[in-house]
């Protein structure tokens, strides 16, 4: 399986880096091709351009994200890792749906009804977050998920999608967050099937 990882986290030493290590050894025994997109390492520009000379409808053809869009067409699977941010995702990541996930690529309209054109991938999200998974599920009705889930992935075609959050960072011990690689590992090592 060719999988591609985009990854969020400006901190190397931060927990998402240690899942993204864990997602990485678990690939590698498994014996799957992947590349890791480092929106950071990369210094990836978040911000959309358009205006009178740069139109939405040629972002498709951008050779800025030339790249990017090739990644994503060549994968079988994509794997997000990042942490979660006024119950969004960082301000990167977003740029890269706002600038990758673009009309003509990702999806387009059939009159009024849009259509997603990644179609036969699928999905996995890795994130962090600051707050209990209670609070997360029944005061925030998991809204950091759905827009993911639904609104980014589902709208683009790729509807093969599935979650591991980890919740409660904040003041998680060490014990705790071993688990959680632990549990990385073996999802991905075990868990990642041709589709």
């Amino acid at each position: 399986m060719n999988v591609l990882i985009v990854y969020a986290h400006p901190n190397p030493k931060s927990l998402n880096a240690a899942i993204l290590k864990e997602v990485e050894r678990g690939l590698q025994e498994a014996g799957h091709l992947y590349t890791v997109i480092d929106l950071y390492q990369d210094n990836f520009q978040p911000v959309l351009v358009y205006n009178d000379s740069i139109r939405r409808s040629d972002l498709k053809n951008d050779p800025e994200t030339a790249r990017y869009r090739e990644l994503v067409r060549q994968a079988d699977h994509l794997i997000f890792i990042y942490p979660v941010w006024w119950y969004g995702v960082p301000a990167i990541l977003k740029g890269f749906f706002d600038r990758v996930f673009v009309s003509g690529f990702a999806y387009h309209y059939e009159g009024m009804v849009p259509k997603g054109l990644l179609n036969g991938k699928s999905a996995w999200v890795f994130y962090t977050i600051d707050s209990p998974g209670w609070y997360v599920r029944l005061v925030r009705r998991s809204v950091e998920w759905r827009v993911m889930r639904d609104a980014i992935l589902a709208f683009c075609g790729i509807r093969k999608v599935k979650r591991f959050m980890f919740a409660g960072v904040k003041g998680s011990s060490q014990k705790r967050r071993q688990k959680w690689l632990a549990s990385v590992y073996h999802q991905v090592r075990f868990g990642l099937r041709e589709s």
